[in-house]
């Protein structure tokens, strides 16, 4: 296995020890911690190759329209009521 040396601040370091299991390497800790980041271009690709079916589009399109209602009759709700002087 190759291996790579990096330097971090004493800060980082004391934050990776924090998190660091007993058994684990500080390899182990940050694979466990940090997460590889999503691709987009294989996520499109996988939809493009996967179609979902018309009814299944109907129903997250459906679900869209009702958070969008939800979140619009929250934002209007939450604002104060006009009181003239």
């Amino acid at each position: 296995m190759a291996t790579k040396t990096i330097t971090i601040d004493l800060e980082a370091y004391r934050r990776l020890r924090q998190v660091r299991r007993e058994t684990e390497s500080f390899s182990q800790t940050i694979k466990r911690t940090v997460k590889p980041a999503f691709d987009v271009e294989a996520w499109i690709r996988q939809m493009r190759a996967n179609r979902l079916s018309p009814k299944a589009q109907s129903a997250i399109e459906e679900q869209i329209r009702r958070r969008l209602r939800q979140s619009r009759r929250e934002r209007w709700h939450g604002l104060p009521r006009y009181q003239p002087c």
